[in-house]
């Protein structure tokens, strides 16, 4: 009987083709995997981006079994965090984190038990060898990727909230399963004068003085604001990947949003509004129209993600737009290294005796 065969690569941001080669080798693959979409939050200051590709082939007779998955990961160096200054020197220890969206396996075959155990000790010394502590990632809803990564022996999953995504297989569809109220506010935008266009990012400068204008007024982390360098990368290399959708009043453009999108899938990126405006009802009629035009584009489901918080304010709009469209998100984690992930906890503790070791984060030490 043959032996078992594993493969594990580790490929890093440069290597473009090989990386997009094996991503869309995945039946259903998404844009949150893109090289393009890793290298341009690199670009945002979130750490080196990898792609972790594994593939296990098993011995079975009489036909081989095989199991493939990769996943995104930004690699951080911990001593850069700010909760951590002047106390751990850089180049000591790193960490793992899905970048800002959706992530988790892209996974091809059955994930068994010897395909998981091949897989850990792959993952275990790849983070021995390059002083890994820890690993975060943030699940894709749509694929409820969760699940697999929960049979990990050494592994946590918890739920986090609800995510709202729109059905967009049938345009009549897309106003039958908005809430009445909804429904009622496209309407108003409409009676209101307000329309809707979009392009591939020639209009950038009114996108970056709405968002802005949107993140100053919500009193947003600096984290949430992006150098134009971001923009015009997305712009260049996204290009086919990306729309941006504009609400127009009175010949001023008074919202905006970033849409992701491949042949299946559309995500709603980053959007903003001009608050003396938000009577309009302009971003209710710029989510409906932003799903037709992904139903004559044949993708079949535009996910809006969720709120900051469970049920919060931007949920509730979110949620308006599909009565039955709740997707759960759950998030995860993997501690490489107990004894490493124990003296960040006590650097924590040292610097201030109010932290809380045990609080509810996925990685203590970051809250």
């Amino acid at each position: 009987m043959a032996e078992s065969k594993v493969i594990f690569e580790v490929v890093p941001s440069q290597l473009n083709s090989r990386w997009n080669e094996i991503v869309c080798s995945f039946a259903h693959w998404d844009i949150y995997y893109l090289n393009e979409y890793a290298r341009s939050f690199e670009i945002h200051g979130d750490g080196e981006a990898f792609l972790i590709y594994f593939k296990w082939i098993g011995s079975a007779a009489p036909e081989q079994e095989e199991c493939r998955l990769c996943y995104v990961v930004m690699k951080k160096d911990i001593g850069t965090n700010e909760k951590f200054e002047g106390m751990l020197p850089r180049d000591r220890w790193y960490d793992l984190e899905t970048p800002y969206g959706y992530g988790g396996f892209l996974l091809h075959g059955t994930f068994t038990k010897e395909a998981r155990e091949a897989f850990e000790c792959e993952m275990d010394t790849f983070a021995r060898e390059h002083e890994i502590v820890s690993q975060f990632v943030r699940f894709y809803p749509v694929y409820r990727n969760d699940i697999a990564y929960a049979e990990l022996s050494n592994s946590k999953v918890r739920y986090l909230r609800d995510t709202i995504y729109i059905d967009t297989t049938d345009k009549e569809n897309i106003m039958v399963n908005m809430d009445s109220k909804n429904r009622n506010m496209v309407r108003k935008a409409i009676r209101n004068g307000v329309t809707i266009c979009h392009d591939k990012g020639e209009h950038l400068d009114e996108f970056i003085r709405i968002y802005e204008a949107t993140m100053a007024h919500d009193h947003a982390a600096p984290y949430y604001y992006f150098e134009r360098e971001y923009y015009e990368y997305l712009i260049e290399h996204m290009g086919e990947h990306v729309e941006f959708f504009y609400s127009v009043y009175e010949g001023k453009y008074i919202g905006a949003s970033i849409f992701f999108y491949n042949e299946e899938y559309m995500h709603y990126h980053l959007s903003g509004m001009y608050a003396q405006y938000r009577s309009t009802a302009a971003t209710n009629l710029l989510l409906y129209e932003a799903a037709v035009w992904a139903c004559e584009k044949g993708i079949r489901l535009l996910h809006l993600g969720g709120g900051m918080e469970a049920e919060d304010s931007l949920f509730g709009f979110k949620k308006q737009f599909n009565k039955n469209g709740r997707l759960p998100f759950y998030v995860g984690r993997t501690i490489f290294d107990e004894q490493a992930y124990g003296e960040l906890l006590r650097l924590r503790k040292e610097k201030d005796n109010s932290f809380d070791v045990e609080n509810g984060f996925m990685i203590q030490y970051k809250r």
